[in-house]
């Protein structure tokens, strides 16, 4: 029985035994592990010269992970240099499968492409740099990249070092030495060979290291940079803009039309044929389709030059003798839209119509203001038509007294108020509908569409529901636009050169002010152009918002 005893002793302390054994991982509860692992060894060591080999080993203070060192190693400068790595518990070995270049320094930065294996702590600052030649090369340059327009922070953007010719080509070459921004937008580059470059930072979204003006943002510095000591160097002002030169791709009937296709959008263009109606059309406005006249017939040839141009100014003359062919193809439809869709009865009220054709005729007696469905007025407007006459900006001269002078010719004298600080709340009172409204056939189109019957709601703003903001500027510039811009980035007002300025009658909301400095003073702010190696024009931007409320007036200074 003793010995039965001693026995089940020995197996439960056995047992125990086994289990402490067989658990000799992290124990569960305590503290997480914050420390990243440090570099305790390295093979080439920092600043090493002539060297010739073809393996790097890195030992670290803990086993580690590299699972992600392929999309986070930046090695420059940049090279088709192959490599493989393989990780052995706290080692990172890179074997390099093509040979490195004579008398170059070469700078490793593995970003965070080396972590614990735990906690995924990344290695802080891990970089390593070596020479193939006598000596390292030292200098390096610091900076900064911000969005132009909104100032936020250019996080992520690459920067790119070329070495500087004549016939660089920002869309085709790659640069030599590189990096990225981090989320504060600033950024480093080290060990650089002295030399003359050029700078560019874009938002490389698919990581090719070639910049597309389509789809990435961009900024750079006009100036060569003579590199022979080390700079910090000024912001990269960034922001999205097609540099590339416009094109006409082709031109040729489509259905009853004729269809010039751009490889951009355009911005502006002319026929130099007076005859020919057109517009822009096309899911980026790419496309200028053109009427047939009706005093042409089908396959009669014609001809007209088009000048078009992009939004940087960029112009494209090109020649184009075609036909227009019966087709089967129905027409498309003739619409428009208005902006705003509420027109606030401020003094003489604006508002625009973007019509999809273009207009040949129009009749402004059928643009009319309508009190309660019953009473129409008819003012004095001004219509200004864009140079294809596919938009229209229209101004009614009238406010709020002149209606009110015309209602009281209609309406009983008691009710209506002699005081002309209760005329907004008189109208108010007494009208229960106001509206612009366009007769049916105020317009007519190139293919002889006539346009519908539409009526715009024309708002009397109560004084007590919205704000009023005085800004004063003191600066010495005499040229600039000031910008009230709403949280979504939207521009509401903006006015040219004034340094005292009012707006009345906002509507309560939080608001950014922006200032766009026209330095040469040519009377257009300019967003620069890389092509012409012209950079953007200061943009200034109020470090703090403004908060417009209901029956306020907020007064605000302003020093440049």
């Amino acid at each position: 029985m003793r010995r039965f005893l001693y026995l089940i002793i020995f197996v439960v302390l056995l047992d125990l035994t086994f289990q402490q054994c067989a658990n000799p991982g992290r124990p569960t509860g305590g503290p997480k592990d914050t420390i990243p692992p440090t570099l305790i060894n390295a093979i080439p060591t920092l600043g090493t010269t002539n060297f010739t080999g073809a393996e790097i080993e890195l030992e670290f203070s803990e086993y580690i992970n590299a699972d992600k060192l392929k999309q986070q190693l930046i090695i420059t400068p940049k090279t088709d240099l192959r490599y493989k790595h393989i990780v052995k518990r706290n080692k990172l070995i890179i074997k390099l499968e093509s040979d490195l270049l004579d008398s170059t320094t070469y700078s490793f930065n593995f970003g965070d492409g080396v972590t614990d294996i735990t906690e995924k702590n990344p290695v802080i600052n891990l970089s390593l740099a070596f020479s193939t030649g006598p000596f390292i090369d030292s200098l390096s340059i610091e900076g900064e990249v911000e969005e132009l327009l909104t100032k936020e922070a250019g996080k992520g953007y690459v920067v790119s070092l070329y070495p500087y010719t004549d016939s660089l080509d920002y869309f085709t070459d790659s640069p030599i030495y590189f990096t990225t921004a981090n989320d504060s937008g600033k950024y480093s580059l080290n060990y650089i060979k002295s030399g003359k470059y050029k700078i560019l930072a874009f938002d490389d979204d698919n990581g090719n290291f070639l910049l597309d003006p389509e789809t990435e943002s961009h900024g750079f510095l006009e100036s060569i940079i003579d590199l022979d000591s080390s700079l910090v160097l000024p912001t990269l002002r960034c922001v999205l803009q097609n540099v590339k030169p416009i094109k006409l791709i082709n031109a040729r009937p489509a259905g009853p039309y004729v269809e010039a296709k751009y490889n951009k959008q355009i911005d502006n263009y002319q026929l130099t044929n007076e005859i020919l109606k057109s517009n822009r059309v096309g899911e980026k406005k790419e496309v200028v389709r053109i009427f047939k006249p009706e005093l042409l017939d089908y396959n009669d040839s014609i001809e007209t030059i088009i000048i078009a141009s992009d939004s940087l100014g960029n112009q494209a003359n090109d020649t184009i003798k075609f036909v227009f062919l019966e087709s089967n193809r129905k027409p498309s439809g003739f619409s428009f839209t208005i902006e705003p869709n509420n027109v606030p009865l401020v003094n003489d009220p604006n508002f625009t119509i973007d019509f999809n054709k273009p207009i040949t005729k129009f009749d402004s007696t059928k643009i009319q203001i309508v009190i309660d469905s019953t009473k129409t007025f008819v003012h004095q407007k001004t219509i200004q038509w864009n140079y294809n006459f596919t938009k229209a900006d229209i101004t009614i001269k009238a406010n709020a007294d002149i209606l009110l002078s015309e209602l009281e010719k209609i309406l009983p004298k008691d009710t209506i108020s002699n005081d002309s600080t209760s005329q907004p709340i008189s109208l108010q009172k007494n009208v229960k509908r106001l509206e612009i409204k366009l007769i049916e056939g105020a317009f007519v189109s190139a293919e002889k569409d006539t346009s519908k019957v539409k009526s715009i709601p024309l708002q009397v703003p109560k004084e007590q529901q919205t704000g009023k903001l005085k800004i004063k500027l003191d600066t010495e510039l005499t040229h600039f636009t000031l910008q009230l811009i709403t949280k979504r980035d939207k521009v509401l007002y903006q006015i040219a050169n004034q340094k005292n300025i009012i707006f009345s009658s906002i509507k309560p909301d939080t608001y950014k002010i922006r200032i766009l400095i026209d330095s040469n003073k040519d009377g257009n702010w300019s967003y620069g152009n890389l092509i012409q190696n012209q950079e953007p024009e200061e943009v200034y931007l109020h470090p703090e918002e403004t908060s417009v409320r209901e029956n306020w007036e907020i007064e605000l200074s302003i020093t440049l």
